[in-house]
């Protein structure tokens, strides 16, 4: 068999992509860097995917493994899983199977790994293109706050100003961009949570917190596909969000519980609790209560007789906090529309003492 230990292992997550798996996997045949295998994690689809991966074992021949699960999981973070215990690369890169690799993107990787002895290497930006015409956009940076570096540069290894720097926004979510010293992660047990959604979220919180040499660099090597239709932009109902808020609250308290830095530090669990929630919470009171004009009583009543009865042991803080929060954006909204209320009527004065002085 080639290539039984492989600088890189690509860990490609597939379900039902039979229109994109092949141009992605294509992407990969022309990297200038070729010391790497592929792995492929099949969730079951239900579409011709697996025949067109298929289609590429004349490229990579043993290089490529197409694994399958035995059943479907409904979530991106198993398949990921499944597939990083069967990769055998020093270092591993994610890749979702409806985005593309600039050709230089394996060997830029590696080189910064292996030059810091890292366990992660970070970019700050990507390129995305939309799948309607296939336009690919400038540079687009995602998720980020604070300055971009602009050559190979050591995050700091302090873990609270990591922490702060999280819930400021100062790290992406995702996986897929960026390279892993596979070793670590087994060591540390750096895997992704059976989430339907957020999964991302556990997952890099969980690498900032025990990552030793974290590399940033300014290149931009992926290429990020935006699908209306992909499951991550699917929409979802109230119910769903709110119970996989409850779900994600769980995993991630349970995980920090068991991690002396947040027991040391139980400030950061708040932090990020809140950060997480509160972020979740402001985008369902938008997306649903406030842009469909729901009463406040009716509110009431949905929480009380929906959301309350998913988990009532657990569930009353939330419930709380998601109906002050509707109210607290109503209030917002209200006064701001009074203050635009009230700078139309000065305007209007104003024009008004223009037109008699002339």
């Amino acid at each position: 068999m080639e290539n039984e230990n492989p600088a890189v292992s690509v860990i490609i997550p597939l379900y039902n992509a039979e229109k994109y798996i092949g141009e992605c996997l294509t992407s990969i045949v022309n990297q200038t860097f070729q010391d790497f295998e592929i792995v492929i994690a099949d969730d079951c689809s239900t579409d011709n995917s697996r025949a067109v991966v298929e289609n590429f074992f004349a490229n990579f021949g043993d290089r490529l493994k197409l694994l399958r699960l035995p059943k479907n999981s409904g979530c991106s973070g198993v398949p990921r899983n499944f597939a990083l215990k069967e990769a055998r690369g020093k270092y591993v890169f994610f890749v979702d199977n409806d985005d593309l690799l600039n050709d230089t993107a394996l060997e830029d990787f590696y080189k910064v790994a292996e030059d810091f002895n890292a366990d992660v290497v970070y970019p700050e930006k990507c390129l995305s293109f939309d799948d309607e015409n296939g336009a690919v956009s400038a540079e687009i940076s995602h998720f980020q706050s604070g300055k971009y570096v602009t050559e190979p540069t050591l995050e700091t290894f302090d873990i609270n100003e990591r922490m702060t720097g999280f819930v400021r926004q100062r790290f992406s979510w995702w996986p897929w961009d960026k390279l892993f010293r596979r070793q670590f992660l087994v060591d540390n047990n750096v895997t992704f949570p059976a989430l339907r959604r957020f999964e991302d979220f556990v997952f890099t919180l969980k690498y900032l917190v025990v990552a030793k040499n974290f590399v940033r660099v300014p290149f931009v090597n992926y290429f990020y596909r935006f699908r209306e239709n992909s499951p991550s932009h699917r929409a979802y109902d109230v119910l769903e969000i709110v119970q996989d808020m409850i779900d994600i609250f769980r995993t991630l308290d349970e995980f920090m519980s068991g991690n002396k830095f947040f027991r040391d530090n139980p400030q950061h669990k708040y932090e990020i609790l809140n950060f997480f929630i509160g972020g979740q919470l402001d985008l369902t009171v938008k997306g649903f209560f406030n842009q469909n004009d729901v009463p406040t009583a009716a509110i009431y009543n949905y929480l009380r007789e929906k959301i309350f009865p998913l988990n009532p042991q657990d569930n009353v803080a939330l419930t709380s906090y998601l109906f002050i929060a509707v109210n607290i954006l109503r209030l917002q909204t209200s006064r701001q529309a009074s203050e635009i209320n009230d700078l139309k009527r000065q305007l209007a004065v104003l024009k008004n003492n223009l037109e008699v002085t002339h």
